[in-house]
Formats: C-alpha cells, sequence, structure tokens
C-alpha cells in the first residue's frame, strides 16, 4: 500500500513540477487531427485530417520542421483525399512552463484526388497556413496542444479553397 501511494505522489509531482524543453537544440515529435467546414461558393463540405509532423528547435522558443497532412472529405457524392509535405516554423512565447502560447506558419505542396459521381480526377496545390495555439506541458517530454488556424489552398485549375479548422495534437520533446 505504501509503495502505491509513493508511486501516486511521485508520479504527480513530476507531472505538476515539469516543463516542456523549447530550448535550442531540443527535437518535437508528434502529430494532431483536426476537423473544419469548408466555405467554397454555395456549398459547405465536412474533412477530418491527420497530419504527424516532426520538428528541431533552432534557437531557444523557436522551432522548424515539416508535417505530412493527410485528409479525408466527403459531401453527398464527393470524396476526396489529399496528402502532401509542409515545412513549418513554431514560435513559442515565454520562458519555459507548464502552458506556452505560439504561432505557427507553414508553406507547402498537396496532391489531392477526387472522385464525384463516376469521375475521378487528381490535382497538386500550393498550401498556405497560420495559427495560434497553446501546448500544455505534462512533462518534460510530453505536450498536449490545440491550434486554431487558417488554411489556404490554391490548386492548379481550380477554386481555391480556405478554411478555419481547431486543431487537437500532442508532441514529444527529447534532447540528443
Amino acid at each position: 500500500m505504501k509503495t502505491k501511494a509513493l508511486t501516486i505522489a511521485l508520479l504527480c509531482s513530476v507531472l505538476l513540477s515539469s516543463y516542456g524543453q523549447t530550448e535550442k537544440g531540443t527535437w518535437m515529435l508528434g502529430g494532431g487531427a483536426s476537423t473544419g467546414m469548408h466555405f467554397l461558393a454555395d456549398n459547405n463540405y465536412f474533412t477530418i485530417s491527420i497530419h504527424p509532423a516532426m520538428g528541431y528547435f533552432l534557437a531557444d522558443n523557436l522551432a522548424a520542421g515539416a508535417s505530412i497532412p493527410l485528409s479525408f472529405l466527403t459531401e453527398e457524392d464527393y470524396r476526396s483525399i489529399s496528402y502532401g509535405i509542409t515545412p513549418f516554423i513554431r514560435y513559442y512565447f515565454g520562458p519555459p512552463s507548464e502552458f506556452m502560447f505560439f504561432i505557427k506558419g507553414a508553406f507547402g505542396i498537396d496532391g489531392w484526388s477526387m472522385i464525384y459521381d463516376d469521375t475521378t480526377e487528381s490535382r497538386t496545390s500550393i498550401t498556405g497556413s497560420a495559427g495560434i495555439g497553446g501546448t500544455f506541458f505534462l512533462n518534460e517530454s510530453i505536450g498536449l496542444e490545440t491550434i486554431l488556424g487558417y488554411t489556404y489552398n490554391k490548386y492548379t485549375d481550380y477554386d481555391p479553397t480556405s478554411d478555419i479548422s481547431l486543431s487537437l495534437g500532442f508532441r514529444i520533446y527529447f534532447s540528443r
């Protein structure tokens, strides 16, 4: 019984007293998921995305890296899948603490395939995004985060799309 109580006390002290690592030389690995409502002309449709990512802190609080966005979109008789590579930059505000705000910008290229009725098409797009978020560090290595962001996609020979989304994710922070 004493061992169980000691283990719980130790775990609580680690969770409550440790902070994330946003110092120069730290790596971050993680991902997130998001849902969003797109606004195109008269159409609204639902999308779900996952985006694994890896980054490196070039300076204290400043990370650069890349994510691999994967998305699925659906509306009545329409389905699409997108995939890509998106380099990003992220800046955390303030000294290391249990909760830190950040801003993020990204620019990349996506592939896109769709099925509409019996028609299949594929296109590429240039994508850009910006967002503001916060990370809650559970301990010095794990952070849970949320980002409110805006994304713009310009497709070849197709109308551009944009969306506002709320993304939830996690990151693992580690030094070399």
